[in-house]
């Protein structure tokens, strides 16, 4: 209190340091933090569904996107958030529309479609729609089914994608309610809802019969062709196939989900959910097998099977649907259901590689050249692999054959190196060279070219067989003439000698190196074949050089061709997103003893078969593979 006689300017002095200084600009900084939060949390809000603004939502799958933030998800829910993993297929040009949709099915640019609307397209592109709208991503088919009219392509890039979980259903049931997704023209996505007929349904196209499909009454437009039929949890329950029926309308099938995975695990490792609910006429999951007899671990791959389909028109499937089971009865796949796998292969399939490395390391072994060839074309014909998956396998396993072989010629001294080492330049260049070449003129063009190839030595073999002098002996060589080719080359050595005059000679130096080297690498680069078969033959007969070791030479020449194309298309194939390291790596793991022990018994065989033997079942082997590839199923 203030006593009588003071004044004001007695009183002490207020030392609070706040009140000392200006109290605007930190409110108005806090004013405006305070602001900026409840801006950003609603702009949180109000974008919260939005894939692109997630971490890491890329990997996640439609189901685990749509519970990401709810219990359980709607149908309101499931029309908004599986568009993002439906893309449209087309072909490669600027202005091309789609020809068919797509399901994503791994985060990193897997695409399941049907085949029959890709089959014949020279170049592929895949339309994504995202935040910033549409997209185009260059593509390659990687594997093909064509008894199910399937197609797995990868898209060139390593950018990650909204994807689909398999559904894991062991049973289908008539009733069921399930929703068919598209693309239509403009890119635009198109659904309708429905319900699954009928199980086990066939479809006749022609005279090729596609098994194991479901019908559903929500495919109605073409523009749904290749595009997935998903449950209410956002499963993929499997792929649509458009077909005109005997009226003329369209009507729905599907390849199931079980189906997919059993084809494709080997390449796509697939999510897979847990079993279906029943949403229809019966109970899933009083049918259903549990615990270890689970489908995704018992799925045995049907490989081959009829390859009509590829024949297919485009767009709408022109066929008449055939029978189906009764309706409300629930379905199991005995023929996918069943079956052990090891990594992600069927027995059937590891027995099939295996079988197949086998009798290209006997082919290889018996006439030195031609096991590449059948190893290639038997990848892309009963297995249906792409050459961007073939290349990498094929290398590997050349780099464990012929490093082998290698050492053993080496051991006992038939490498002549001071002839080698030129030449390896110029074959790894070639290599390079010829991978590049043969990616960009695409699998058609590789599979008519691989088919030639074929040809020509088919007509080698038989023109050697009815005249044995047309061309060199390939077997075992006969004493006087590895006597005459030794005492030749020691002649040329000493410089005492000269060349015979039934050989071409080459000028020596970069010319001569290009010449012996360069060939073989781009043949092997663009086909995946070893190129011993056009190695051994330029050495035996440009090269002056005798057979046993032209044939030396040739193994230190297509070992050091394979290392450096396995890394070239190691390198290429992950740095661009087409490839994944493990399953070329499974592949070749599974084939590279097939072959090292074909390529044993096929160099007995050599020993003591007749040599006219050899080159009739050496003709015949080329000359249907030449076949298969040249003439349209």
């Amino acid at each position: 209190m203030i006593e009588v006689g003071e004044t004001m300017g007695d009183l002490p002095k207020n030392t609070i340091i706040f009140c000392g200084r200006s109290w605007k600009v930190p409110v108005a900084i806090l004013a405006f933090l305070i602001l900026a939060t409840f801006a950003w949390g609603s702009y949180l809000l109000n974008n919260y569904d939005e894939d692109d603004f997630f971490h890491g939502s890329d990997d996640l799958s439609v189901s685990q996107f749509l519970v990401r933030n709810i219990a359980m998800p709607d149908v309101q829910r499931l029309y908004y958030t599986v568009p993002p993993a439906v893309v449209g297929v087309g072909g490669g040009g600027v202005n091309a529309g789609p020809v068919a949709s797509g399901a994503i099915v791994g985060a990193n640019g897997y695409v399941v479609t049907a085949l029959h609307a890709i089959a014949n397209l020279p170049d592929i592109s895949v339309q994504v729609a995202t935040s910033a709208g549409i997209r185009r991503f260059p593509a390659q088919i990687v594997k093909t089914i064509p008894g199910h009219d399937l197609a797995l392509v990868k898209m060139l890039t390593t950018e990650r994608f909204l994807h689909f979980r398999m559904a894991g259903v062991q049973t289908v049931v008539p009733g069921q309610a399930v929703f068919a997704f598209g693309r239509n023209m403009a890119g635009a996505p198109l659904v309708r809802q429905g319900t699954v007929q009928s199980a086990d349904a066939p479809l006749t196209v022609g005279t090729t019969q596609i098994t194991h499909l479901l019908r559903s009454d929500a495919v109605y437009s073409w523009e749904q062709t290749g595009g997935p039929l998903v449950n209410a949890q956002g499963d993929l329950v499997g792929i649509n196939i458009a077909a005109t029926g005997p009226t003329g309308k369209v009507e729905g099938f599907t390849v199931p989900a079980q189906v997919i995975v059993a084809h494709l695990q080997d390449v796509v490792r697939f999510k897979t959910g847990a079993a279906a609910r029943s949403q229809g006429a019966g109970a899933v999951a009083a049918a259903a097998p549990s615990g270890s007899t689970g489908w995704w671990s018992k799925a045995r791959s049907i490989v081959g099977g009829p390859s009509g389909a590829q024949g297919l028109g485009l767009n709408v499937v022109q066929g008449a649907p055939t029978g189906s089971l009764p309706s409300g009865l629930p379905f199991i796949d005995t023929d996918h259901v069943g079956g052990a796998r090891i990594g992600g292969y069927s027995v059937s399939d590891i027995l099939g590689l295996v079988m197949l490395a086998l009798a290209a390391g006997i082919t290889g072994g018996m006439m030195t050249m031609g096991g590449g060839v059948l190893q290639v074309a038997g990848m892309m014909v009963f297995f249906g692999y792409g050459m961007y998956l073939i290349r990498p396998v094929a290398f590997l396993t050349n780099v464990a054959v012929y490093g082998a072989a290698a050492l053993r010629n080496n051991k006992a001294g038939l490498v002549q190196w001071d002839k080698v080492m030129p030449l390896i330049p110029w074959g790894v260049a070639g290599v390079v060279i010829g991978y590049f070449i043969g990616n960009a003129i695409g699998d058609s063009v590789v599979g008519v070219l691989l088919g030639l190839f074929a040809l020509i030595m088919a007509g080698k073999a038989v023109l050697e067989i009815l005249r044995p002098d047309a061309g060199d002996d390939l077997g075992a060589p006969s004493a006087a003439a590895a006597t005459d080719d030794i005492d030749e080359l020691l002649s040329l050595a000493e410089g005492k000698g000269e060349a015979g005059t039934s050989r071409i000679a080459l000028p020596e130096g970069t010319a001569r190196s290009a010449v012996l080297g360069l060939p073989m690498g781009l043949i092997s680069g663009i086909l995946g074949i070893s190129g011993g078969v056009v190695e051994v033959p330029l050495q035996r007969y440009l090269g002056r050089i005798g057979l046993q070791n032209a044939i030396a030479n040739s193994s230190v020449l297509v070992f050091w061709a394979s290392v450096a194309g396995s890394v070239v298309a190691f390198l290429h194939g992950t740095g661009t997103g087409l490839i994944h390291w493990e399953a070329p790596v499974t592949l070749a793991l599974v084939m590279i003893p097939g072959a090292y022990v074909g390529g044993i018994l096929g160099a007995r065989l050599m020993l003591v078969l007749p040599v006219r033997v050899l080159k009739g079942v050496y003709a015949a082997t080329m000359a249907a593979i030449a076949v298969k590839m040249l003439i349209p199923s």
